[in-house]
């Protein structure tokens, strides 16, 4: 039997999206209500866990996690020429972020629970590279995301970023996935591709 590229990568991302239900099974990070969300369910604790996106004029973004020790995710993501690392964690039921390319101290990506209307503070995202504070707005908790190989990922939640210089970015997160896509104003700045959700969970 062949396989097209385009029906290997629904395949991949059908199979790890198997997978992360089954590592959901056993996390205690489940949402409160139906009408919240907590950041653990998009949070991915596995080393060696990866995301390709496609970008504009058929460029190629990856995020890879590559370590876990001591509950800190090490990760690397790469849109087009710009590269840049940090490392996550979850503390409080927050899902943090700690990156020199954001300035110093940790920043939330996501609060512990979220519903339609939660709203924080922090730096620009890494993706968006905005610079000086963004306010970010929790806008949906079941957003539907079309991905370009012809998946249909459903009850997304859905992050609307305002940047100090007034530009509008809304984030994509689908549970047991993590990031899933980033829309600009007026289209997409990426989306997945595939998921690889990794094979190597935590080590002291």
């Amino acid at each position: 039997m062949t396989f097209t590229i385009h029906s290997v990568r629904i395949f991949a991302l059908l199979t790890a999206l198997l997978a992360g239900a089954a590592f959901a099974q056993n996390s205690s990070a489940t949402a409160t209500s139906e009408s919240t969300r907590v950041a653990g369910e998009y949070f991915i604790q596995k080393s060696g866990a990866s995301w390709l996106y496609e970008m504009p004029k058929k460029a190629k973004g990856r995020l890879t996690i590559t370590s876990f020790v001591d509950w800190k995710a090490g990760f690397t993501l790469s849109l087009g020429k710009r590269t840049v690392s940090g490392a996550w964690r979850i503390k409080d039921g927050a899902w943090l972020e700690r990156s020199l390319s954001r300035g110093e101290g940790e920043m939330v990506v996501l609060p512990g629970i979220m519903s339609v209307g939660t709203r924080w503070q922090a730096p620009g995202s890494l993706d968006t590279g905005s610079k000086g504070l963004s306010w970010y707005e929790v806008i949906s908790l079941d957003a539907v995301v079309d991905l370009p190989t012809g998946v249909q990922l459903t009850h997304c939640l859905a992050v609307l970023e305002t940047s100090s210089a007034s530009e509008s970015f809304t984030h994509y997160y689908a549970p047991n996935i993590g990031k899933v896509g980033l829309r600009g104003s007026t289209d997409w700045i990426y989306q997945l591709l595939e998921f690889r959700p990794g094979s190597r969970a935590h080590a002291e």
